[in-house]
């Protein structure tokens, strides 16, 4: 599908009016971040298929080394994965992609489960740089962030493509598509940076989808947000590698992470995907420094078993941090679980609950607005520090980082000076997810 101009996207999705920024820069050598020598000489010159295509970060070719023999990474007794493995040696122009665990062995002219990355001629390319196909300015709290800089305005966006294939997916009519099949504007990341400005946004977040698979477009945007003195927040399944990750983690100032749930085969099943990656994911936003908040949709009958939501509550506690916010979100009937009712407002209270037994400090009740769990407490004091209506912050009672009746510090990234004056109205809708 060519894409349509930026000025018709946006107008069209309901978002700002972009056209009059006269943002037209051209996409051609926007791939401008260091790279590592490249020593495969048998390859093709690197040229992009298109105008928002760039060469991916993350893979390894196969040009010149003769064959790819799959049984060399993966042991024929391994349970099988989404992408099908034959164990046989193969010629021609492979390449492995390495930015997510599925590590998908892609053939020339074909795509990686994200259906953005493609291979040409033994060179990945991300098929969506600067070519996003959501793009909205949202409260921070709808991500939702609640320990973050409460009321920003996060300039958000997203492209087609997600690594994961969760059977309830919200977003799945652009997480499930390729590209081709979404309405799409040509946002280069100087043209997101100028119009989170423009807007007002401090803090410029990716999200809808699934950032991992639009990583060189989010890394770009988040280094150019970071020297406009933006902060850039993530909201993602986590389901990424560690190297990518780190990287990730140097260059962004949040990450939500959506723990699906605490079991192999929930991940397999409903997701398509697996779960010590994401633990791992986890551990090493943890230890990056970079402000950490975890969401846990529960859905009924396959998720919502108590036994795993404690064992959940207990990893964060004990492999994490018992101060990282722990949100149990509402799951509402969708895409391919539309059979399921929504999640009972008495399971999620049970599941806060059975967090703050375990020693989790800060948990959430989440997509239940005006629920009392839903608000921030002092784990010192006991009184409510942050009062939330929807994504609206109705009460705010800290002091730079402190409880404001009885000074305890609260983790988190807040306001020096207090928080500022809301301007944005609250949206329809749930969190992301």
């Amino acid at each position: 599908m060519a894409a349509i101009t930026r000025r018709q996207f946006l107008f069209g999705a309901g978002a700002m009016a972009l056209g009059s920024l006269g943002l037209a820069a051209g996409l051609s050598g926007r791939a401008w971040w260091e790279r590592l020598p490249d020593t495969r000489t048998a390859i093709p010159p690197a040229i992009p298929p298109n105008q928002w295509s760039v060469e991916a970060r993350y893979y390894n070719s196969f040009v010149g080394t003769g064959s790819l023999n799959c049984q060399e990474c993966h042991d024929t007794a391994e349970a099988p994965l989404l992408v099908s493995y034959c164990h046989t040696p193969h010629t021609g122009a492979y390449v492995q992609c390495t930015l997510c665990p599925h590590r998908c062995v892609i053939k020339d002219g074909q795509r990686g489960i994200c259906r953005v990355r493609e291979n040409r001629d033994g060179r990945l390319y991300s098929m969506v740089f600067g070519n996003p196909c959501a793009v909205h300015v949202d409260p921070i709290e709808k991500k939702p962030f609640y320990h973050f800089l409460p009321t920003a305005n996060a300039f958000s966006l997203a492209t087609a493509g997600c690594t994961l294939r969760c059977l309830y997916c919200q977003n799945w009519s652009i997480s499930q598509a390729p590209p081709e099949e979404t309405q799409n504007a040509d946002l280069p990341p100087e043209a997101v940076v100028q119009a989170a400005q423009d807007s007002g946004a401090p803090v410029v977040a990716f999200t809808y989808s699934e950032p991992t698979a639009f990583f060189e477009y989010m890394l770009a945007c988040a280094r150019l947000a970071r020297t406009a003195g933006l902060r850039s927040a993530v909201i993602s399944a986590g389901f990424i590698n560690p190297e990518p990750l780190r990287e990730l983690c140097a260059t962004v100032d949040a990450i939500k992470i959506d723990l699906k749930g605490y079991d192999e085969g929930f991940y397999r099943e409903v997701c398509s995907g697996e779960l010590a990656p994401v633990l791992d994911a986890i551990q090493t936003i943890r230890d990056s420094g970079v402000h950490l908040e975890i969401v846990n949709l529960v859905v009924p009958t396959l998720n919502d078993d108590l036994t795993q939501l404690r064992a959940l509550a207990r990893w964060v506690v004990e492999h994490v941090s018992p101060d990282v916010p722990l949100h149990f979100s509402r799951f509402q009937p969708q895409y391919k679980l539309a059979n399921l009712p929504p999640t009972p407002v008495e399971t999620l209270e049970q599941a806060r609950q059975i967090a703050l037994d375990e020693g989790v400090r800060f948990a959430y009740v989440g997509n239940v607005p005006g629920h009392p769990g839903d608000n921030t407490y002092c784990p010192s004091c006991g009184r409510p520090i942050i009062v939330r209506q929807g994504f609206a912050v109705t009460e705010y009672h800290l002091k730079k980082d402190a409880c404001i009746y009885c000074d305890a510090s609260i983790p988190g990234v807040w306001w020096s000076n207090g928080l500022p004056e809301p301007t944005f109205k609250t949206p329809p809708g749930g969190a992301d997810l």
